[in-house]
């Protein structure tokens, strides 16, 4: 949250905020944090709009990360966090892991790819391509179900589900969804991003 600082003087003060107030209200925005929160539970609302921080994720799952978490590489922490934010896209609690994914021949899973551009390539790129950009590796990319492993000829984008099924997805639009609201994870835990992921 951001916070602006606006000078008034002393004998308008109160009139000013009431202005400020009946504005902020009147955009379609709320002058409390409390009014802003959002029920996590509240299924009415997708959950992408529910689910818009690992604090999120961790209280719509009950799942929890390990206390030495902080120690752990950068890549490795981001992956703990982002299995507990898919699952909470996925709407899984912890006690209910086993429903998905469950590797049958009719399911579908979906994975948010994620691109490697320069700053100047982005800085050229119309709105709608970054939006699209969603991902490509090599000469060639399948999307069967989450990053496992790396070779040195591919990228950290080649997988297979049968070694990385927890960090998909249901749908599409939640693999989307997720993929652009936690891209900095995503690209720690892709181990080529560092701390300086940039989102469009």
């Amino acid at each position: 949250m951001k916070e602006i600082k606006i000078k008034v003087p002393d004998n308008q003060a109160e009139l000013f905020a009431e202005k400020l107030s009946a504005l902020v209200k009147e955009c379609g925005g709320s002058t409390s944090e409390a009014e802003n929160k959002v029920d996590i539970f509240d299924s009415s609302i997708p959950i992408w709009d529910r689910i818009k921080t690992v604090e999120d994720a961790i209280a719509y799952t009950g799942m929890t990360l390990p206390d030495n978490i902080g120690e752990l590489p950068l890549d490795v922490q981001a992956m703990l966090k982002l299995r507990i934010i898919c699952a909470a896209y996925n709407e899984l609690k912890a006690d209910q892991l086993d429903q998905f994914p469950k590797f049958t021949t009719d399911e579908y899973r979906y994975y948010p790819w994620c691109i490697l551009y320069t700053q100047e390539e982005i800085d050229a790129m119309n709105e709608e391509d970054r939006s699209r950009v969603l991902g490509r590796s090599y000469s060639f990319a399948y999307a069967y179900a989450g990053v496992a492993y790396s070779l040195s000829s591919f990228a950290a984008s080649y997988s297979h589900s049968n070694l990385g099924g927890r960090l998909c997805f249901k749908t599409r639009d939640l693999a989307i969804e997720c993929g652009k609201r936690f891209l900095k994870l995503w690209g720690q835990f892709y181990g080529f991003l560092g701390e300086e992921v940039k989102t469009f």
